[in-house]
C-alpha cells in the first residue's frame, strides 16, 4: 500500500520532468510569420516611417476631394473633374471607397487605436504568408516546410516591391492567390457547399480590391489546377465521375465571384472601352504598349543571382524599362529546397511545375510568341500590360516547391548500407554544381569577364563597356553569396537526413539562411521609397502656388497647365483642375490629344479654359496674352487673358470629318472657338444669334454641374469638360442630348431665353453592377449557410459517458 501511495505522489513529478514537445501549429506559424513581417518592415511598423514612392502618393491627389464629397456632401464620387479634363473615378478604379468589406474592421480599429502608417499593407504581407502556409499544409508539406515556403513567398523582392512602391491593390490581390488555391482544394477534395461558397466569397473580395490582372492570373492558376487534378484521375472512372461535377463547381464559384464584384467590375469593363486599355485598335491597349515590361530570357539567371543583369539605375542591362530590380528573384535557398520536392509525384507537384513554366513563358511577353496568341484570343487579356507581373505565379510555385522539398528532407529515411538514396544523390549533384559555379564563376572570373561585358553591351543599347564592367563587379559577389548560402542549405539537409541535426534546429538554421539571402535584396528594393510620414496627410503638397490658386476663383471656373508637373495629380487634391494628370488607364480621347502635344497650343489653351500657366522658371519671352500674377518660392503663375470661361454659348457649328481632324483644325486657329464649335455628326438643330448670351455655373460638384443660361437665340451650351457617354443633361428638367463638341467636350442645345441646364453623371453600369453584386452575394451566403447546416447535421453525435 505504501508503495502505491509513493508511486501516486511521484507520478506528477515524473510528468513534469519531461516538458511537452513544441509543435509548429497553424497558429504558431501565423504568429512567427507576422513577427517576421514586423521585423522586416520595422521602419514602417515601429520606426514611424512610410512608403513615399510616386505611385504611393499620386493616388492621394483626388482622395481629399472624394472624401469631402462622400462624408460632407453625402455624394458617392463617380467622376473626377480635376485631371485630363475629367475622367470616371469609380469606373477607372482610381477611387472606390467603401466597396471592399475586409477593410471596414481595420478602419474602425484605427479610429480608436493609433496604428502605424500602412498597417493594412503589413497585415496583407502577413496574411499572404499565412495563406501560403495553409496551402502547403493542405498539399502535404510538413509544418516546418510550409513555414519556409511561406517566408520564401512573402519576402521575395517581387512582392516587397509591389507593396512598397505603391501598388496596394496588387499586393492585396496577390495575397489572395494561395488562399484561393487552398479553398479550391478543400472543395475539390470532397468539401461541402460552404467550402464552395467560401471560394466564391474570397474571389469576390479579391475582385473588389481592384487589381483585375492579378485576379485574372489567380483564376488562370485555379483553372490549371482543376485541369491537372482532373487528368490525374482520368483513368479511374469512379473518381472521375465525382471529380467533374466538382470541377464545374469551381466554374460556378468563379461566376458567383464575378457577380459579387459586379458593382466594381461592370463599371470598370464599361470604362475600358473609352480608356487606353480598350480604346486602341482591336479593343485592347495595343500589343506594343502591353508588352513593354517583358522579361528577357537572358534574365533568368537573376532567379538566383540578383545582380546578373545589374541591379538598379545605370547598372541594369535587362530588357525592361526602368524596372531595374530582379523581378523573378526567389533565391538560391528556395531553388535548392525546391529540387527534392520533385523526387515524388502527385497532381499538386505537376501543377506547380506547370504553373511555374506557364508563368515564365507569359512573362517573356514580346520575347516569346505565346503572349501574342493569348493577347489575341483570351478574353480581357488584351486589356492588361506588364507581362512580368505574372511571375507572381512562379513565385507561388517556387515557394510550394521549397515547402515540399524541406518536408522531403525531414521525412527522409536512412538508405541501406552501401547505397545512396535519390535524395542523397540529388544533394551531391547540387553540391557539385554549386562548387563548379564557385570555381568558374568567382575564382575564374577573369576568364569570362570579357564575354559578360560584350554580351551586356550587345543586349542593352546604349550600355557602355564601363557600365558593363561595373555591373560585372557587382554581380560576382552576388554569385559568391548565392553559392555559399546554397552550400549551407545542402550541408544542413545532409546532416538532417543522417539524424545528426534535429528537425527543429535544422528548420531554424535554414530559415535564418533563407532570410539572410532574401532580406538584403528585398530591402535594397524597398529602402529608396522609405520616408517620413507627412503631417497633415492629404495636405501634402500645399505651397504658395496652391494657396494663390485657391483664391483665384471657385471650383469649376478655371483650369491650370503646370509645365513641370503636367503628369502630377497634386493639384487635384486641392480641387484645382489641371489639363494634365496621371493614371495608368487615362481616357483614350485625352491620350489622342496628348499624343499630338497640343497642351501648350494657344488656341487649345483658350478653348479648354486654361486660365493659369504654372512654371518653376520665368517664361521668356512672355506671349502678349499672358501676364505674371504670382511669383513665390514654389514658382511663377501666369494668367492666360485669352482663356474662355468653362461654360460658353455658341451660335454656330461646323461639321468636320473624320472627327480626329478636329484636333488639328482647332490648333490651326482658322476660326474663333468662342463663337463656333466643331462637331463630327449633324446635331439636327438650328442655331440663332447668341451675341450677349451668358452661361453661369451655379453649382460644380463631382457628379453634377448646373449652369444658368440666358441667350437671345437658340444656341449650344458648351462645357469645357471631357465628353463621356454616362453624362446626361436636362434643360429645365426635360432630357436633352449631350453632344461631343470639339472632339473632347460636351455641348447641349438650348432654346432662346433663360434656362437651367443640369449635367448629371449617371452610370448604368454602376446600377446594374450593384444589383448583380447583391444578388450574387445572397446566393453565396445561402451556399455557405446550407453547407454549414448539412455539415453539422452529418457530424456524429458526441458520445455519452455512462456513470
Amino acid at each position: 500500500m505504501a508503495d502505491r501511495k509513493t508511486a501516486r505522489r511521484e507520478a506528477p513529478r515524473a510528468r513534469a520532468a519531461t516538458p511537452p514537445r513544441f509543435t509548429l501549429s497553424t497558429a504558431w506559424a501565423g504568429a512567427i510569420l507576422a513577427l517576421l513581417v514586423i521585423v522586416f518592415f520595422h521602419q514602417v511598423s515601429v520606426g514611424g516611417k512610410t512608403f513615399v514612392s510616386p505611385d504611393a502618393t499620386a493616388p492621394a491627389g483626388f482622395v481629399r476631394m472624394g472624401e469631402k464629397a462622400l462624408y460632407q456632401e453625402h455624394t458617392y464620387p463617380l467622376w473626377n473633374p480635376y485631371v485630363f479634363l475629367g475622367m470616371p473615378s469609380f469606373g477607372s478604379g482610381a477611387y472606390n471607397p467603401l466597396i471592399y468589406p475586409p477593410d471596414w474592421p481595420l478602419a474602425l480599429v484605427q479610429k480608436v487605436v493609433p496604428l502605424p502608417d500602412m498597417t493594412w499593407m503589413l497585415l496583407y504581407y502577413a496574411l499572404g504568408a499565412w495563406f501560403l502556409f495553409l496551402l502547403a499544409r493542405e498539399w502535404g508539406a510538413r509544418s516546418e516546410g510550409a513555414l519556409l515556403g511561406a517566408a520564401a513567398f512573402v519576402f521575395a523582392p517581387n512582392l516587397v516591391a509591389v507593396g512598397s512602391h505603391g501598388h496596394g491593390s496588387q499586393l492585396v490581390d496577390s495575397a489572395y492567390v494561395p488562399l484561393m488555391l487552398w479553398l479550391a482544394t478543400r472543395w475539390l477534395r470532397r468539401g461541402g457547399l460552404h467550402h464552395l461558397g467560401a471560394l466564391a466569397l474570397a474571389g469576390g473580395f479579391q475582385l473588389l480590391r481592384g487589381h483585375v490582372q492579378i485576379c485574372f492570373y489567380t483564376w488562370m492558376a485555379l483553372g490549371v489546377y482543376v485541369v491537372v487534378d482532373t487528368l490525374a484521375v482520368v483513368r479511374a472512372p469512379a473518381q472521375l465521375a465525382s471529380r467533374v461535377p466538382r470541377a464545374l463547381g469551381v466554374a460556378l464559384a468563379a461566376t458567383l465571384a464575378f457577380g459579387m464584384a459586379g458593382f466594381y467590375s461592370l463599371p470598370l469593363q464599361d470604362y475600358a472601352r473609352y480608356s487606353i486599355r480598350g480604346g486602341s485598335e482591336g479593343g485592347g491597349v495595343g500589343l506594343d504598349y502591353a508588352t513593354q515590361w517583358s522579361l528577357a530570357p537572358y534574365e533568368l539567371p537573376s532567379m538566383v543571382v540578383p545582380g546578373w543583369v545589374g541591379f538598379g539605375g545605370s547598372s541594369y542591362w535587362g530588357g525592361m524599362p526602368f524596372t531595374d530590380y530582379p523581378n523573378i528573384y526567389v533565391g538560391m535557398v528556395t531553388l535548392v529546397l525546391a529540387l527534392p520536392a520533385f523526387l515524388a509525384g502527385g497532381a499538386a507537384r505537376v501543377f506547380a511545375l506547370a504553373l511555374a513554366g506557364i508563368a515564365i513563358v507569359i512573362s517573356f511577353g514580346h520575347n516569346f510568341p505565346l503572349y501574342g496568341w493569348l493577347y489575341a484570343h483570351l478574353p480581357l487579356f488584351n486589356k492588361f500590360r506588364v507581362p512580368v507581373m505574372v511571375v507572381l505565379l512562379f513565385q507561388v510555385a517556387a515557394a510550394l516547391g521549397a515547402a515540399w522539398g524541406w518536408s522531403a528532407v525531414l521525412d527522409a529515411k536512412p538508405a541501406a548500407a552501401g547505397k545512396r538514396s535519390p535524395l542523397d544523390r540529388l544533394l551531391l549533384i547540387v553540391a557539385a554544381v554549386l562548387g563548379a559555379a564557385l570555381l568558374v564563376g568567382v575564382l575564374g572570373q577573369d576568364a569570362w569577364r570579357g564575354a559578360y561585358v560584350n554580351f551586356a553591351v550587345a543586349r542593352h543599347q546604349p550600355f557602355t563597356p564601363e557600365l558593363a564592367q561595373f555591373a560585372f563587379a557587382a554581380f560576382v559577389p552576388d554569385l559568391l553569396r548565392a553559392c555559399v548560402v546554397g552550400a549551407l542549405v545542402v550541408g544542413v539537409a545532409w546532416l538532417t537526413t543522417r539524424g545528426r541535426m534535429p528537425a527543429g534546429a535544422a528548420t531554424v538554421a535554414v530559415l535564418v539562411v533563407l532570410l539572410f539571402e532574401l532580406w538584403p535584396v528585398s530591402a535594397r528594393v524597398m529602402n529608396p521609397v522609405i520616408g517620413d510620414v507627412t503631417p497633415g496627410g492629404l495636405e501634402q503638397g500645399r505651397d504658395d502656388v496652391v494657396e494663390f490658386l485657391e483664391q483665384a476663383g471657385p471650383q469649376g471656373s478655371f483650369r491650370v497647365l503646370p509645365l513641370e508637373e503636367f503628369q502630377s495629380n497634386r493639384y487635384a487634391g486641392f480641387g484645382i483642375a489641371s489639363v494634365g494628370g496621371y493614371h495608368a488607364a487615362k481616357p483614350q480621347l485625352f491620350k489622342e490629344f496628348f499624343d499630338k502635344q497640343l497642351m501648350t497650343n494657344g488656341n487649345w489653351m483658350r478653348l479648354l479654359n486654361v486660365r493659369f500657366l504654372i512654371s518653376a522658371q520665368a517664361v521668356e519671352p512672355l506671349p502678349p496674352s499672358m501676364r505674371l500674377v504670382h511669383q513665390g518660392a514654389a514658382g511663377y503663375v501666369y494668367e492666360n487673358l485669352a482663356a474662355l470661361p468653362r461654360a460658353t454659348v455658341v451660335g454656330a457649328w461646323r461639321l468636320v470629318r473624320p472627327g480626329k481632324a478636329i484636333l488639328d483644325s482647332i490648333a490651326a486657329g482658322t476660326f474663333d472657338p468662342a463663337t463656333v464649335t466643331l462637331l463630327e455628326a449633324d446635331p439636327g438643330v438650328t442655331l440663332g444669334d447668341v451675341r450677349g448670351a451668358t452661361a453661369v455655373i451655379t453649382s460644380y460638384r463631382l457628379n453634377d454641374v448646373t449652369v444658368d443660361v440666358d441667350s437671345p437665340g437658340p444656341g449650344l451650351l458648351r462645357l469645357a469638360d471631357l465628353w463621356y457617354p454616362d453624362w446626361n443633361a436636362t434643360v429645365d428638367g426635360r432630357s436633352a442630348p449631350v453632344l461631343k463638341a470639339d472632339d473632347l467636350l460636351r455641348a447641349v442645345p438650348v432654346p432662346a431665353g433663360r434656362h437651367r441646364v443640369e449635367f448629371r453623371f449617371r452610370s448604368k453600369a454602376v446600377r446594374d453592377g450593384l444589383r448583380l453584386s447583391i444578388g450574387s452575394l445572397l446566393v453565396i451566403l445561402v451556399l455557405i449557410a446550407f453547407g454549414v447546416f448539412r455539415a453539422r447535421a452529418a457530424a456524429p453525435a458526441p458520445a455519452v459517458s455512462e456513470s
